[in-house]
């Protein structure tokens, strides 16, 4: 497909399909991770920033559903090689140390990768770009099967890392049945993508006068509020704040005026009951405040979009993922695209985020 014509929108609707096609071929994409993996193994260290961290926050739970004896964490590559690298220069037995970028061209995962060399500790990058400046960083590049995305700001790559973490999880756990309920979600993630385009269209007018958005999530769901407040600032270019549902009432609730836009994600689990009234609270200041839900007594209420099947509320981030890249999506193209404002490009002179050779095939700075 032309370059030119390649949108956010054409990833996001093919994301699951991908997705189903990396779940056949797991095996082929896992065998190298797992062959890093030793018998000792019981800590798991993700170093990831932006959309990579969100998705890694996004499998987390389904991770440690798979892996309840296992330490999982998720740091960002600066705070890893300043404040925790450090702190400790020696390899351990039971650790394995996984950087992504789904670029293969983020400037603080290849920090963190010559700061793993320079420890003496194992390097090893997973990355959707294996061809890219990671490979003369890391030892060790595994490609996650998602293959050049043409836009800037990923969406296809959100999905499917998730997704391959989250199988790398019930492989490594020898819980292949767990597989299920990642298909599962995938399904229902799909139909809810299209009910995304309804939802956002039916509600353009007032979205596209966003100017502040909360993005409230709970247990599941913080990893698709961390991904939707992302991508709700780096495409509306508005103030986008994500928040553990509890924590936006003890504070940041009190800026709530009613032009603010407020999402809440509800896992489906036993947090529903307040999830549901924080929203409500929320709608009696706002109007824009808008909950996504797996209970369908709710379904006829306007500002309520209805997950249409049953899932593992683990998963509930995948599920709501596309969501938050169609609002994302609709909302920039109707405010006039992503266009950033000139003096950023000075900031990047001064401070990048990628190397040289990233491309902007969004053209948007």
């Amino acid at each position: 497909m032309d370059t030119e014509r390649f949108t956010m929108g054409d990833y996001i609707d093919a994301s699951i399909e991908l997705a189903y096609n990396n779940l056949h071929r797991m095996p082929e994409l896992l065998e190298p991770l797992l062959a890093c993996c030793t018998k000792q193994l019981r800590r798991i260290c993700i170093v990831a920033s932006g959309s990579s961290y969100n998705a890694a926050q996004i499998a987390l739970p389904f991770m440690q559903a798979c892996l309840p004896n296992y330490e999982l964490r998720v740091i960002p590559p600066f705070s890893f090689v300043h404040y925790e690298l450090s702190w400790r220069n020696t390899a351990r037995d039971d650790e394995l140390i996984l950087v992504l970028s789904q670029s293969g061209l983020s400037t603080n995962a290849l920090e963190a990768l010559d700061a793993l060399a320079q420890a003496g500790l194992p390097t090893l990058c997973i990355t959707a770009n294996p061809q890219a400046d990671v490979m003369r960083h890391a030892k060790t590049v595994i490609d996650y099967g998602a293959g050049e995305e043409l836009v800037g700001y990923v969406t296809k790559g959100v999905c499917l890392l998730s997704v391959y973490l989250m199988s790398f999880a019930a492989v490594l756990a020898h819980q292949d049945e767990r597989l299920a309920d990642i298909y599962q979600a995938l399904e229902v993630a799909d139909v809810l993508r299209l009910s995304s385009y309804d939802f956002v269209d039916a509600h353009l007018l007032e979205l596209t006068n966003m100017q502040v958005a909360y993005v409230m999530g709970a247990g599941p769901t913080w990893g698709v509020a961390l991904e939707g407040a992302l991508k709700i600032g780096e495409t509306v270019h508005v103030p986008s704040p994500s928040f553990e549902l509890e924590e936006f009432i003890h504070g940041p609730n009190l800026q709530l005026i009613p032009s603010y836009h407020c999402l809440f994600f509800d896992p489906g689990d036993t947090s529903s009951k307040r999830v549901t009234q924080i929203w409500q609270a929320s709608s009696e200041v706002t109007k824009y405040a808008y909950l996504l839900t797996p209970h369908r007594e709710l379904a006829g209420h306007t500002q309520v979009l209805v997950a249409p099947l049953s899932f593992d509320a683990r998963c509930a981030s995948l599920v709501y993922l596309p969501f938050v890249q169609v609002l994302s999506y609709r909302v920039s193209e109707a405010r006039g695209g992503t266009l950033q404002h000139p003096l950023l490009r000075k900031f990047k002179k001064v401070a990048a985020a990628k190397t040289e050779h990233f491309i902007n095939f969004d053209m948007d700075d």
